[in-house]
């Protein structure tokens, strides 16, 4: 069923954005430059979506310039993003940017009634939407960086703050008005076009050099390598969820999925926050789950059914059951063939 191919495309990015924190966090605990990892990550995506590509292996979006105008638009948020959010991981704990990342909704959810065609949250909604801001707000009184050094520890988390939700926002605009025929199309055209700025990122923050100093030892090559591959795949599932539901339940999932992160970074070693302050973060991530996505408007469903943009599918209608994760979201909502098909409600 078409509901069974949500579900997966949500627990596949899940588990590797649950995962991908705390691989960086590793990353650049052991090597540092945190710059320089996210170009590797995205050239190694590059290379991985241009190979399989020209083997044959599977379809991939040629460029073309009506696609590449706005997805330069994407990259700059993109870019800025990934940047800022490896710079709180070198400055602060992963419990810390997941905090921020929690509240990120909150802004999300108004863009999406702005600017996405979506109602504003019910008071279920925004009741949840309250208790991510109560655990954030707790979070932070909690917080021993804070008390030492006030919202100065928080400038590069706060930046990453602002940029992804309007990342969040502007991505899922893409999906909705840019007709890729493929999921790969959209992880070439994000990765190809970001990896340039990063690197001029780097080489502007002194990292280059920096990088060629770095002592290798057998757990930052393998933590390296696994970021790239880890990497790879949450840009895949990260544009296949994207597709199939809205911003803020995109990056809803996005919070709630940090349990495991949280787990695992308490696990490992002793650079997580304190009891009360995973209590609180813990209360971020209850919000998350008690949410409820908000319709879309009547007139912005019937804007999109007339003209066959993808918000159109949002609303009820037709979805087939078995869309390959190589298909487009935007060209898994246009078909509906008969035939075996089913719905999605969303």
């Amino acid at each position: 069923m078409a509901i069974g191919a949500t579900a997966l495309s949500v627990l596949a990015y899940s588990f590797c954005s649950g995962t991908m924190l705390l691989i960086n966090k590793l990353a650049i605990h052991h090597l540092g430059c945190p710059t320089m990892v996210s170009a590797i990550q995205l050239i190694a995506a590059t290379v991985w979506c241009l190979g399989i590509k020209y083997t044959g292996c599977l379809a991939v979006d040629d460029f073309e310039w009506a696609k590449v105008k706005p997805y330069l638009y994407y990259v700059v948020l993109f870019t800025l993003g990934v940047w800022t959010n490896m710079k709180s991981l070198e400055v602060s704990n992963v419990d810390t940017v997941i905090v921020f990342r929690a509240c990120t909704p909150l802004a999300v959810a108004i863009m999406d009634f702005f600017f996405l065609g979506r109602e504003l949250p019910g008071r279920r909604s925004a009741a949840a939407l309250g208790l991510l801001g109560l655990g954030a707000f707790g979070y932070v009184a909690s917080d021993a960086q804070f008390a030492l050094a006030g919202f100065a520890a928080y400038y590069c988390v706060t930046a990453y703050f602002f940029l992804i939700c309007v990342e969040m926002t502007y991505g899922k605009r893409i999906t909705s008005s840019v007709k890729m025929a493929t999921v790969s199309g959209s992880v070439m055209y994000t990765n190809f076009f970001a990896w340039g700025p990063m690197l001029a990122i780097a080489a502007s923050v002194g990292e280059l050099q920096k990088f060629k100093e770095v002592e290798w030892t057998a757990p930052g090559a393998f933590y390296l390598t696994l970021s790239c591959v880890v990497g790879t795949a949450i840009s895949y599932c990260g544009w296949w969820c994207r597709g199939r539901v809205s911003a803020t339940t995109f990056t809803l999932v996005g919070v709630i999925n940090k349990v495991l992160t949280v787990l695992l970074n308490v696990v490992i070693w002793d650079k997580h926050a304190s009891p009360v302050g995973l209590a609180f973060l813990l209360l971020c991530l209850g919000g998350g789950a008690l949410y409820k996505q908000a319709p879309m408007r009547a007139g912005a469903a019937a804007a999109a059914a007339a003209t066959g943009g993808r918000a159109a599918a949002d609303v009820a209608v037709d979805v087939e059951a078995t869309a390959p994760l190589n298909a487009s979201p935007s060209a898994v909502a246009r078909s509906g063939k008969g035939g075996g098909g089913g719905i999605e409600l969303k």
